[in-house]
């Protein structure tokens, strides 16, 4: 006899919050709201002033809709040539800074996991020393001048191709990685840069990601570098060099003579603020447009030691 077993489906208890639980809650989403109101509104005034005239930008309340639309403040930054390939450069840089810098971090790290290593623990420690110390702007000149770095591209990527910070952060993430598959793929033949690139990278997707964010903000938001290292060089200027030296120049101009506001005036309909509000877009929409695609490994590598498995 075939005996019908009878799957009993238990109801699931809808637990009730309490009150104090409830009123948590609700203070938590509302914090949230208010939160997010504080960031975005200034965010949409800088939008707004960036398409406003100048005549029409109230320094007293918040723009939330331009008088009239124009495009007047980045006509003025586009009217130089040389945004484009300045353009280019930033990416350039910041493609090439990021991937040297996550791969540099990233074998470092996977050093530094190795208990059979020799003096291991001397030399992570030997390595957090330059994250309290630092020599200063002119010793870095120095060097960058005696290294035949000065108005090179590789000035943008060396000085920052590692961190002892995000090295502990991707260390920390790989002692999470489960040893046993390093031990089955090296028990099977697989040597420790088949079992580095073939394991512990793709595993460690949430962490790479993570730093190659915070390393690519950096490097597209970096200028001082150019104007310091390559200032000389018009093929190595970066946008936002570039962008900073167009508002600068308008400012000069601004404050200077009434003559050269009439020619400002002559060329665009705006001010040194409209002008810095189109430069700070046109700056962030990059970032902005790549940080949804990492956002769901970024999450995950925030909390990186946060809780061992």
């Amino acid at each position: 006899m075939k005996s019908k077993t009878h799957e009993i489906e238990v109801p699931r208890m809808k637990m009730k919050k309490s009150r104090a639980s409830q009123i948590f809650d609700f203070c938590n989403a509302l914090f949230m709201i208010l939160f997010c109101i504080t960031i975005i509104i200034p965010f949409w005034d800088v939008v707004v002033r960036s398409f406003s005239r100048a005549q029409d930008i109230s320094y007293m309340h918040i723009n939330f809709l331009p008088k009239v639309w124009t495009l007047d403040a980045y006509r003025y930054c586009f009217q130089d040539n040389e945004i484009i390939s300045a353009f280019f450069m930033s990416v350039l840089r910041t493609v090439a800074g990021t991937a040297v810098h996550v791969m540099v971090c990233c074998m470092a790290a996977y050093a530094l996991t190795r208990t059979d290593m020799p003096f291991r623990r001397a030399i992570t420690a030997l390595l957090l020393i330059p994250m309290f110390f630092s020599a200063g702007m002119i010793p870095a000149y120095l060097n960058m001048k005696r290294l035949g770095l000065l108005n090179n591209f590789m000035v943008y990527i060396l000085p920052t191709g590692f961190s002892i910070y995000n090295t502990i952060i991707i260390r920390n993430y790989f002692f999470s990685i489960d040893k046993g598959m390093e031990e089955a793929a090296s028990i099977d033949g697989a040597s420790q840069v088949r079992i580095f690139t073939s394991i512990i990278m793709p595993l460690s997707k949430p962490v790479i990601a993570t730093v190659a964010l915070w390393q690519m903000v950096g490097q597209w938001n970096a200028w001082f570098d150019n104007m310091i290292y390559c200032r000389r060089s018009a093929s190595l200027t970066t946008l936002q060099y570039l962008l900073r030296r167009m508002l600068d120049s308008m400012t000069a101009s601004t404050t200077t003579s009434s003559s050269g506001v009439e020619a400002i005036g002559a060329l665009v309909d705006s001010n040194p603020d409209t002008v810095k509000a189109a430069t700070t877009l046109l700056v962030v929409l990059p970032i902005v447009a790549i940080y949804p695609f990492l956002q769901k490994y970024f999450v995950q590598g925030i909390m990186v030691g946060a809780v061992k498995g």
